[in-house]
């Protein structure tokens, strides 16, 4: 595929905010539908079929037939590299969790779930129920939701903090990058299947033939994603998000860092408490947040943080009467190399 870039596009390009729990799970389901990509996720589908065969069908049953442990939204996933994925599957601006963003799907306007199915169904044929969603089925979509969030909590859940901190990390990185070098900077160094030759981004993808696609004046949202990249094609959407798969390093992938607390290398430098500081940090908050979100004492957190920026991982502003913690460039490059360290738990 060919992205095409106005100036204008150019000027209004930009680095997605939190990540979605709602896309990574999305984009989950649709790997592990389809067997393919990284082997580094080959022990992380191992252990989901196995989790998903043991909780037994997934709520709201669907129709069409499909793999044993296959999650049933998973029906809608593209047969075709070049086919599009619904966007109320896939939100471009993350929310805190997963509940806040299905209430936010639960709440989409019928109109505009109903346009946005139809769009999909002119590239492939879709499952009847996801019609009943388009019609405003208030049943079909709570079987939706539940079956997204079961799905999560054996897929997603267990790995997701240490997913989203290589995703703050990566999205860290790429901030810099754009205040060092610029976007064309960016968009130089967002994988070996991309390779942007001015004005025109190409991206390699699976589909059997060519496509230009121009942004037309819109720009485009770049999101880390860890289980896929994701190519827009939908010449109405308001910002299309292009979502490039966090490259493993050295042959590691994200999910392979031990499910659960802290990353156990991470944990053994700083000790545990800082090192989930750190990992809150990444995705930028206030001191009240940082304590609130790691279970400490607001007088705690902010000595935590004080440690970490005289070390030099942390920077903190002022505003108002709220601190505000991000990562530094070299906090970011050790969260993200603890991030791609192996577990053995998935071996």
């Amino acid at each position: 595929m060919r992205i095409h870039f106005t100036l204008t596009d150019l000027a209004r390009t930009r680095i997605a905010g939190r990540p979605s729990p709602l896309a990574a799970t999305t984009f989950s389901a649709f790997r592990l539908a389809q067997r393919t990509g990284t082997p580094g996720l080959d022990g992380w589908r191992r252990l989901v079929l196995a989790g998903l065969a043991a909780s037994g069908p997934a709520p709201g049953g669907g129709t069409g037939r499909r793999r044993a442990g296959e999650p049933y939204f998973a029906q809608i996933a593209p047969g075709n590299p070049a086919h599009p994925v619904p966007r109320f599957l896939r939100p471009n601006v993350g929310l805190h969790t997963l509940d806040e963003e299905l209430e936010r799907l639960l709440s989409t306007p019928r109109q505009v779930l109903r346009a946005d199915l139809e769009y999909v169904g002119r590239h492939r044929p879709l499952p009847r129920w996801t019609w009943d969603l388009a019609d405003g089925d208030r049943a079909a979509a709570d079987r939706l939701a539940a079956a997204v969030r079961d799905y999560h909590r054996v897929a997603v859940a267990p790995y997701w903090r240490a997913l989203a901190s290589a995703l703050a990390a990566d999205r860290a990185a790429r901030n810099r990058q754009l205040g060092d070098g610029g976007i064309e900077e960016v968009l130089h160094s967002l994988g070996p299947r991309m390779r942007w030759r001015a004005p025109v981004l190409e991206v390699q993808t699976r589909a059997e033939t060519e496509y230009d696609y121009h942004l037309g004046g819109r720009g485009l949202v770049l999101a880390p994603g860890a289980f896929s990249s994701y190519v827009p094609c939908d010449p109405d959407e308001e910002q299309p998000t292009l979502y490039y798969e966090v490259a493993p390093g050295a042959g590691r992938h994200p999910l392979l860092a031990p499910p659960g607390g802290p990353h156990e290398g991470l944990a053994a430098l700083l000790g545990h408490s800082r090192a989930a500081v750190l990992e809150v940090i990444a995705d930028g908050v206030t001191t009240g947040q940082l304590a609130r979100k790691v279970g400490l004492s607001p007088a705690s957190a902010s000595e935590h943080a004080t440690v970490l920026r005289r070390a030099g991982l942390v920077a903190t502003r002022r505003s108002g009467r709220s601190s505000h913690h991000t990562l530094t460039a070299l906090g970011s490059e050790l969260l993200l190399h603890a991030a791609a360290s192996p577990s053995a738990a998935l071996r």
